[in-house]
């Protein structure tokens, strides 16, 4: 009845505060976001957005499973309209990381990637773990877009916070090693194979603990016999076979070897790795 009256924002502010004690947490939101975004700023319009957002969070644990997405969407649109109008909020890093995590988990990867590069660009004095998970959308929402680069950079990122002995870190560690692979596949792809072996060889110092390293230098050595590389082939399929000397792909290995040798015309050394080959077959 009296928008405009000066007493309004708190007297809503109120009813959103008895919507909320009530556990009515899908009204106490929606309140709450009058209260912040409907009048005139006052001194209770920050406190007010971010109450919108936590009642939206509240209702999330009570809300059926034909519910949860609507209201998960409703918790990100307040969540982003929150930082948009207050921005220097001391929770707004917080609820921005939260919103790109959201997201993330909708496969709604473009916006989740937004909101946490929001999160990494704006707030730099942010705690670790809120960082730390705005750089952990980046990486998987860019893996999941093919955008192998970015994942390579933000994989990059979150392993420098993440501490030796974290469960999670072997996982990370092969997702920048996939992230990388994933651009060596591109070159070969494109027949760029001096760019597919430089990436896979890159594995070997950025994730020298990845299982994923083994092949990534099996297949530079692949690309670099499709170049006709023959020296810089077999200096790397022996480095494979030495440090790798139990893998699957040896016997492969062994073979291109032999092959790049007797392609360099140095047939000694081919006679001696096709010998070595007719000892370990059983054919």
């Amino acid at each position: 009845s009296f928008p405009t009256d000066a007493e309004s924002p708190s007297i809503n502010y109120q009813l959103a505060g008895l919507l909320l004690e009530n556990r009515d947490f899908g009204e106490a939101a929606q309140q709450y976001e009058r209260t912040a975004y409907d009048y005139p700023e006052h001194s209770q319009s920050a406190g007010a957005g971010y109450a919108a957002v936590y009642a939206y969070r509240e209702q999330l644990k009570t809300a059926d499973a034909t519910q949860q997405d609507a209201v998960k969407r409703s918790t990100i649109a307040s969540s982003i309209r929150f930082a948009d109008a207050f921005p220097g909020h001391e929770h707004t890093a917080t609820v921005l990381g939260a919103a790109a995590d959201d997201m993330y988990l909708m496969k709604d990867y473009r916006p989740a990637i937004e909101a946490a590069r929001r999160v990494i660009d704006s707030y730099p004095g942010a705690g670790t773990g809120v960082r730390r998970s705005a750089w952990i959308v980046v990486a998987h929402g860019s893996f999941d877009l093919a955008e192998y680069p970015d994942a390579e950079q933000a994989y990059a990122q979150v392993l420098t916070v993440t501490p030796a002995g974290d469960a999670s870190r072997v996982a990370l560690v092969d997702n920048l090693a996939a992230s990388i692979y994933k651009q060596g596949e591109s070159a070969n792809a494109a027949d760029d194979y001096r760019a597919a072996a430089d990436h896979f060889l890159r594995i070997r110092a950025a994730a020298p603990t990845s299982t994923i390293r083994p092949a990534a230098e099996y297949d530079a050595g692949a690309a670099l016999i499709r170049l006709q590389d023959w020296t810089a082939a077999v200096g790397v399929l022996e480095a494979f076979r030495s440090t790798f000397p139990k893998h699957e792909l040896r016997l492969e290995a062994d073979k291109q070897i032999a092959n790049a040798y007797r392609q360099s015309g140095q047939l000694a050394r081919a006679a001696g790795e096709y010998e070595r080959l007719a000892s370990q077959s059983a054919d």
